[in-house]
């Protein structure tokens, strides 16, 4: 399913209600791209880790919007299911040898300013995310009400932000799964715990899931739902599917 095409989708499994972001195509990152990207941009740019979604979510608006997605990465041996994803949507791929994340977004940026294409940030944190992203969190809350907790990863932290927003009255518990240097720094509003995961981002978490969960991202975060999760009344938000 298409971003456009339908709402959200949620299915009870134990204790918790799942929102099944894995089903749109892409993710739940292709709520909110398409509002950040400019009218006149011919060639979208991104530099990110070979295992993220926000590629993926980029190729697939970029294909249904007819824009150009060109995504920088890390050099390595072999492509990973997901880069493999972003050429089958049309994407182009650069690997940057020596490829450090902070080396990666440069060579991007240097790149975008050079053929005067539109750069988009980590994670995709901008202010124009906010307004359709809470919007749909909010169709959320309309069918489940206020769950005494909900569950989500957090990487940028803007889907923790927007939850908290939507959801005011409930406990967002927040996984970090990424630089603790990314994630550290940032201010969350008072009902967001942040809790970190053992595993860093490129590393897989072998727990199960009862749904397609992507294994370097919120697959963790379900992992320690299971085993840290308070009350009845729980919500946990599955941004992305499994890559394999």
């Amino acid at each position: 399913m298409l971003w456009h095409e339908t709402g959200p989708v949620i299915e009870t499994h134990g204790r918790f209600k799942v929102v099944r972001e894995d089903l749109l195509e892409g993710g739940s990152k292709t709520r909110f791209l398409p509002a950040l990207i400019d009218d006149s941009a011919e060639e979208l740019v991104f530099g990110g880790p070979f295992c993220g979604g926000a590629p993926v979510a980029l190729s697939v608006v970029g294909r249904e919007m007819g824009r150009r997605v060109t995504i920088f990465y890390a050099k390595r041996g072999e492509l990973h299911e997901r880069q493999k994803t972003v050429l089958r949507n049309g994407g182009t791929i650069y690997q940057v040898p020596f490829g450090y994340m902070t080396n990666v977004q440069a060579k991007a940026r240097a790149y975008a300013k050079s053929v005067g294409a539109q750069m988009l940030p980590l994670g995709f944190d901008l202010p124009e995310a906010e307004k359709p992203f809470v919007a749909v969190m909010r169709q959320v809350r309309e069918i489940v009400g206020d769950p005494e907790q909900i569950w989500c990863a957090s990487g940028s932290g803007m889907l923790a932000r927007c939850l908290a927003k939507a959801f005011p009255d409930s406990s967002i518990c927040a996984v970090a799964v990424g630089l603790a240097s990314r994630w550290g720094r940032q201010t969350m509003p008072d009902n967001v715990e942040i809790l970190e995961h053992r595993l860093r981002f490129e590393q897989q978490c072998k727990a199960d899931a009862p749904f397609p969960c992507c294994r370097n991202y919120d697959r963790k975060a379900w992992e320690m739902a299971q085993k840290l999760a308070k009350g009845r009344n729980l919500l946990f938000w599955n941004v992305l599917g499994s890559a394999d």
